[in-house]
This record gives C-alpha cells, sequence and structure tokens, in this order.
C-alpha cells in the first residue's frame, strides 16, 4: 500500500470515554434518557449529525440541534484530558512517513477538533489532508471522503487503504472501491469488522508497515 486513510477516534487516538461523557450528559441537559456507553461506542464512527437521531428518535429538529451544541461544549471541556494517542500510533505514522506513504485522516469529527489534537500531538506534519465531516454532504458510510482524496491526490485505489476500528470505515473503503483494514486495538465490536471481511483485519498498529 502506498496510500494509507485513517479513521482518527478509535484508531489512532483512544477518545471513547470523552465521546460518552459528552453524549450522555448532553442528553441529560436536554431531559432526554442518557444512553448507555454501551449504546455510544457502538455507534462511534458515524457523526453525531446521524446517531443522536437513531437514540433520540422522537426528538425534534430543535432538540437535536441543541444536543449537537451542548455536546460539543461539553467535548470541548474534556477532549485534550480524555483523548490520547494509542500505543505505536506514533513511531507506525513516521514509519509510513519516511517510507514515502501518503497520510490521511477521514473522520466523522470535525477538522478543527483533528486538526487540535495533531497539532497537540505534534504530528500533522506526517498528514497529507484531513477530512472532517464539516467537509463533505455525505457521511460514513458514504464514500465521499475517501473519492475526495483519490481525486485531489491522485491516488491508486488499489494501492489505498481505508484503516478504522468501525464498520462505518470499513463499509466506506468498500464503497469507494480501495482495500481496507480493520483496526482491533481500539474496537468496541471486533466481530462486526470481521464481518466486514476486510483485506486486512491487524491487532497493533506496526503491523501497518507490512501491508
Amino acid at each position: 500500500m502506498r496510500n494509507f486513510m485513517f479513521d482518527f477516534d478509535g484508531t489512532l487516538a483512544d477518545s471513547g470515554e470523552v465521546c460518552t461523557i459528552a453524549t450522555q450528559k448532553a442528553f441529560i441537559k436536554n431531559h432526554l434518557p442518557a444512553p448507555t456507553k454501551q449504546q455510544v461506542l457502538d455507534y462511534m464512527g458515524l457523526p453525531i449529525e446521524t446517531f443522536f437521531p437513531m437514540l433520540a428518535p422522537q426528538a425534534s429538529s430543535k432538540v437535536l440541534d441543541q444536543l449537537f451544541d451542548d455536546f460539543r461544549m461539553y467535548c470541548t471541556q474534556f477532549e485534550d484530558s480524555g483523548t490520547k494517542l494509542f500505543d505505536g500510533i506514533v513511531p507506525t505514522l513516521k514509519s509510513l512517513h519516511d517510507a514515502g506513504k501518503q497520510l490521511f485522516i477521514l473522520s466523522s469529527n470535525s477538522s478543527t477538533t483533528i486538526q487540535h489534537h495533531l497539532e497537540r500531538f505534534k504530528i500533522d506534519h506526517l498528514f497529507n489532508e484531513i477530512v472532517g465531516s464539516d467537509m463533505v454532504k455525505n457521511f460514513k458510510p458514504d464514500p465521499e471522503s475517501v473519492n475526495r482524496v483519490v481525486h485531489d491526490f491522485s491516488l491508486q485505489r488499489y494501492q489505498s487503504v481505508m484503516i478504522g476500528d468501525a464498520r462505518y470505515d470499513l463499509q466506506m473503503g468498500k464503497n469507494a472501491a480501495v482495500q481496507t483494514c480493520g483496526a482491533t486495538w481500539g474496537a468496541f465490536n471486533v466481530a462486526s469488522l470481521r464481518d466486514e471481511q476486510p483485506n486486512y483485519l491487524i491487532n497493533h498498529p506496526q503491523q501497518l508497515l507490512n501491508i
């Protein structure tokens, strides 16, 4: 592989606790039953615009908009203390970069949030492009994010791989006709990754150096 497309939350960064706390607090603030940690983690990989309506199907558009705002507010409060890179991520990214590979992040998080964390961890220079949920019209598993970087960087799809911890990442990769790689180290549901039959299923970031 020459082109590595990463999900961020749950793949590069361990941030599940932040997402869970922010979601539960936002729901409670808006007088809605707080979803369980398992419910929140199962939807990680999708943007909140997609999965909040699933968790609160009776909520009006006005309430949903308030939920989105409150979620982002709580994330801002907890994201720095609650977000860290998984072990082995930094040396793996540096090795890929030094080998001339092109690295991208395709995330359901906002591009500004991702950029903030990349700068905080001093790895922003390793990536060619970040595509956040605020930069596309169609969210995962739609292939828009992948197609965007394939087009902008004139990538060969057979030399490109989408790496993620959630089934939605793998579905997006499949829909874009690139290779797919399930990352189990941050996955909430490894069985769901296997069910997608990815081209690769790996347990450690360093294994990316051999695909």
